[in-house]
């Protein structure tokens, strides 16, 4: 009886393994945003060019890590500064926590705390120096000092008592020359010190990390930025940005002849712009990633790290606007 009913089953599948292995690979493409069938035709949303800056506009890109604004930004930063507007980059956290990168320069694997902060220092030289070369000055640059890895659990556990960095083992902030030095690493502070800053810039344009980013410093810098506004009556045009996606971008490493697309999952509506970049803003956005040396060579997302960053040096840059 087992046999025949394995028997049958063998020539059902024999009779229709075409249509299964079209049925799988359709799936593939649809799961995991394989080529061209899962990640163009099936998306429904369309790239619009990003509206012009103007000598008028204020913009407030908020980094989750010291090298995201260069990531996400640094053809538009590039872009605001030859049109005379004013740009100011935020940074939420000094990126201390990398392993890769404390093992790389230390040739230690037990890294100490301390180590992590001198980390932080460096990332902070790393941001002043890949900002100049697209036009910003240190006064454009506020570090706020919060815990790398730390922002998600500010936002939901530790919104008012103060969480520890889990590489510092601080729970405030132990940086000179950051926004608030010893500032408690509590969400309400956080929330406090970006209605500051915004109240004080008054911001025309915010460009920040997208609420889907799946690291989670990303997704809640824009919980921290939804937060912040809701005490403002007019509130600036807000674009966010993606970094960290499944399988996102999906040409990895340095390709300047090809343009970013949002993942499929994501492009399903009308919303998204595109900032296109000349030759010569590209080849700047490369050299002030490669300024970010901790992470170019970091020992670390199986040591190609510093080819992810390079494959955001594209034609373009995109965003979602978010309101």
């Amino acid at each position: 009886m087992i046999k025949e009913t394995f028997g049958k089953l063998y020539k059902t599948v024999f009779k229709y393994k075409k249509i299964l292995i079209v049925a799988l690979v359709l799936y593939a493409f649809w799961f995991f945003g394989l080529g061209i069938i899962g990640g163009w035709l099936i998306s429904k949303g369309s790239l619009s060019s990003l509206p012009d800056i103007t000598r008028d506009d204020k913009i407030l890109i908020l980094s989750p890590h010291i090298d995201d604004e260069i990531i996400a930004t640094g053809g538009v930063i590039q872009a605001a500064k030859e049109k005379g507007a004013q740009v100011k980059v935020v940074y939420m956290t000094n990126g201390d926590d990398n392993l890769g990168s404390v093992v790389r320069e230390d040739k230690t694997l037990e890294p100490t705390p301390d180590d992590f902060i001198v980390l932080g220092e460096q990332r902070m030289e790393e941001g002043k120096k890949a900002t100049k070369l697209l036009g910003l000055t240190q006064e454009d640059l506020i570090f706020l000092g919060y815990p790398d890895k730390g922002l998600y659990s500010m936002l939901n556990g530790n919104y008012g008592t103060p969480y520890t960095s889990q590489s510092t083992r601080f729970n405030y902030n132990p940086y000179n020359g950051t926004y608030r030095a010893k500032q408690s690493y509590t969400g309400t502070n956080v929330v406090e010190d970006l209605q500051k800053i915004i109240n004080d810039y008054k911001p025309t344009i915010i460009f920040v990390s997208h609420p889907r980013d799946q690291h989670q410093d990303h997704s809640s810098t824009y919980g921290f930025m939804e937060k912040s506004l809701t005490e403002f009556a007019t509130k600036p045009q807000v674009y966010a940005y993606l970094v960290h996606y499944s399988l996102y971008p999906p040409n990895k490493g340095l390709q300047t002849n090809r343009f970013l697309h949002p993942p499929k999952r994501l492009f399903t509506k009308e919303g998204w712009y595109s900032y296109d970049l000349i030759s010569d803003q590209e080849n700047k956005k490369l050299d002030a990633l490669n300024q970010n040396i901790s992470q170019t060579e970091s020992i670390s997302l199986t040591g190609v790290f510093g080819t992810f960053m390079k494959s955001f040096v594209k034609r373009n840059e995109i965003f979602e606007l978010m309101n």
